[in-house]
């Protein structure tokens, strides 16, 4: 991604001046040093340029070109680089000739390298914008003016959207108030570029600056605008795939970004590459460890690891790490010093932890200025940036006593090395529940019951609309994919869904087979026809029910519960004889009867037959606190009641399934408290297991799985 570059001799110097070098040189006449100086730069000579061009001046102190052929071989290509000669030598060839565009235009290059940004917008410096005026009254499609031009609007369409946030909020659609001078402002900008890249549509760095307007003005469809005009214009540049990239990232085209992602980082340079694969950043304190012992191994699964989707083919947290790095270099970049925006104070924090929520600026007349990011959520925190001489040099405020910003900066980065929060649009919340079981050959089972909303996708006419992909994955604790399954439903099948209340969702899941432990559980699905998708990770403990005793699996709440002579079809779950329809959540409608499965293992046998008993009590929650039990004593009222069953069961094996129906038909809605308690008649031992669940008023329209 190349930066800014200032104009050449050839661009700089008349075009006549060039055709005479040649041709005087060619010819063999005596040349004055003025033309010998002029040779001496075409050829690189620097130091034959400056002694002709020296004693062309000495002949002629009042030689306007002479004087600018000087500052250009003081200037930034020059190996004599010397910023204080280039303007003294420019300064004098504009006194000789105040109308020449082309000394205006070489001065303000050499303001733009030697003063920062800032100042195109500054009410103490008005040099740049001044210079970039006057060069427009001579050449009214003079490039690098309008650049100019479009630079202060852009800066002072920023300062006004902080005035705006500050007295209550920017709207970006305002005509009047503080809002509509931002919006106005910015529109000049646009303006300015649009005349700029007219004049030349290839000018990279105007091509940037408008990348650079449409990110801050957060306006997707001018950014794509932006990044297709910067690539139509530098196809070969790594910068043109580089945003975009960062353009089908923001707006969530996923497969797109990576493409250009990956085709931006074949075409850069290895040294620019490193930045965008180095991992040092983001390490926290026990990967640090790791990766001095073994970095090939760390870096091979950092990505892995991070990654917030395993539905999909993408990872979504490398792709939000390129487009951080290509964010922090486009609004932070110093051309002045070479510095690209990711080596930057403000730069490093972008790519650690993004952009911020709220951006805070003020000025003190003693101390420069200030910027406060503000990053919130549940463990949120702010950073603050001072510009302390308003010379674009922004770093943490720091002093000589005690504990300051820049020590409480790399304490953050410390306890805290990156953020990374995954809400994009269509992240849609869908009910999921966990069982476990005993499995073979000393594993357990997972069923993870899931359902995910279909509204519209009912209908006949809408069955192709559905292509719904889940997937359930368990995590070690280095967040190695230890076990994973994966379906695609292309149409809803008979009993595929139910209704629960006025959200229709397909039910199904999926079947896991671990060995005791804990793991972190993902459920995902995606719906990429409806952009609609949905994660949830969760800590969970699998038990060992291989181990001695008396032990009762998780407890299935179920729709319905049959028997053998039931195929096991989508959405069902086969124990033993039994197949079940499980529910994806703890809720349920009082009109219909609530199914429960649970399994006991470790049954005593004697004579080679079990005698135990199954109890389901199903109660409501008594909030009630110690001093309203007590009037509730003394007065004869009752607790709340609910419904229980319980009944004798004999079986051959040690290990049972069985399974009760409770009638809520009579309850009241609201949370219950359920236990499913197994007594071992045998051994006189007890196993229960207790859960939460939720009855609501029965449903308008029915509910029952759809035919």
């Amino acid at each position: 991604m190349p930066f800014v570059r200032c104009l050449t001799m050839r661009r700089l110097l008349p075009i006549t001046l060039w055709l005479l070098v040649p041709v005087v040189l060619a010819q063999g006449a005596e040349v004055s040093p003025f033309v010998a100086g002029m040779a001496a730069l075409e050829a690189d000579d620097y130091a034959e340029a400056l002694a002709q061009l020296q004693e062309a001046l000495a002949d002629n102190p009042q030689h306007a070109d002479a004087h600018y052929a000087l500052a250009l071989a003081y200037g930034a290509e020059s190996p004599l680089r010397d910023e204080r000669q280039v303007v003294r030598h420019l300064d004098r060839a504009l006194r000789l000739d105040p109308e020449n565009a082309q000394y205006l235009e070489a001065r303000l290059e050499a303001l733009r390298r030697t003063m920062p940004e800032e100042k195109a917008f500054s009410t103490t410096d008005t040099r740049r914008p001044a210079l970039a005026r006057r060069i427009l009254e001579i050449d009214s499609t003079n490039a690098l003016a309008h650049e100019e031009l479009a630079l202060s609007a852009f800066l002072e369409f920023d300062w006004r959207r902080q005035l705006a946030f500050r007295s209550g909020g920017w709207n970006p659609l305002a005509t009047r108030g503080r809002s509509g001078a931002a919006n106005r402002a910015r529109a000049r900008a646009d303006a300015h570029l649009a005349a700029a890249l007219q004049a030349d549509p290839k000018r990279v760095s105007a091509h940037r600056l408008r990348v650079r307007l449409a990110v801050y003005a957060r306006d997707e469809g001018q950014l794509d605008v932006a990044a297709r005009a910067f690539f139509t214009a530098q196809p070969e540049d790594p910068a043109a795939w580089l945003y975009l990239g960062l353009t089908a990232y923001r707006r969530h085209d996923l497969s797109v970004a990576e493409r250009h992602f990956t085709q931006a980082l074949a075409a850069m340079p290895a040294s620019e590459r490193a930045s965008f694969e180095q991992i040092a950043l983001l390490l926290s304190e026990e990967e640090e460890r790791a990766f001095s012992a073994d970095s090939a191994t760390v870096a091979a699964r950092f990505w892995q690891v991070r990654d917030p989707r395993l539905l999909s083919s993408q990872n979504e947290r490398r792709l939000e790490h390129y487009a951080r790095l290509a964010l922090a270099d486009l609004l932070f970049a110093d051309v002045r010093r070479g510095t690209r925006g990711w080596a930057t104070t403000r730069g490093e924090v972008v790519v650690r932890y993004g952009l911020p929520d709220v951006d805070r600026r003020w000025v003190s007349s003693s101390v420069g200025a200030y910027q406060q990011w503000v990053y919130g959520g549940e463990e949120g925190f702010s950073l603050v940036f001072q510009d302390l001489f308003l010379n674009g040099d922004v770093e943490f405020p720091s002093s000589a006593g005690g504990e300051d910003e820049a020590t409480r900066a790399r304490s953050l980065f410390h306890r805290t090395p990156e953020r990374f929060v995954y809400a994009p649009p269509g992240l849609t919340p869908f009910p999921h529940l966990v069982a476990t079981f005993k499995g073979a050959d000393g594993q357990t089972e997972v069923v993870i019951p899931m359902g995910v909303p279909v509204d519209g996708i009912e209908s006949p006419e809408n069955q192709h609309l559905l292509d719904l992909r889940t997937g359930a994955f368990l995590l070690d604790t280095d967040a190695e994919v230890v076990a994973e399954a994966r379906r695609q439903v292309k149409r809803l099948g008979s009993g595929d869904a139910v209704r629960l209340g006025s959200t229709l969702l397909w039910t199904g899941g999926h079947g896991l087979s671990v060995d005791p432990g804990s793991y972190t559980l993902v459920v995902e699905f995606e719906q990429p026809r409806a952009g609609a998708f949905g994660v949830a990770r969760e800590p969970l403990v699998v038990p060992d029910y291989h181990q001695p005793g008396l032990r009762l699996s998780s407890a299935v709440l179920a729709f319905l519960i049959e028997e053998e002579n039931t195929a096991a079809g989508p959405g069902r779950v086969r124990r033993g004889p039994f197949v079940l329809h499980p529910s994806p959540q703890n809720q349920f409608a009082t009109d219909a009867p609530i199914y429960l499965y649970v399994e006991a293992y470790g049954l005593t046998l004697r004579e080679g037959r079990t005698q135990y008993e199954v109890e389901a009590i199903l109660k409501p929650e008594d909030h009630a606190g110690a001093l309203a039990r007590v009037a509730r004593r003394l007065f004869g009222r009752p607790p709340p009641s609910g419904v229980s069953v319980r009944y004798p069961l004999s079986g051959t094996t040690a290990d049972e399934g069985q399974y009760a129906i409770l009638d809520v038909v009579a309850e009241t809605p609201g949370p219950y408290l359920l236990t499913l308690r197994i007594h071992d008649l045998h051994a006189g031992r007890t196993v229960e297991t207790t859960r939460r669940l939720e009855l609501t008023a029965p449903h308008t329209a029915p509910s029952p799985p759809l035919p």
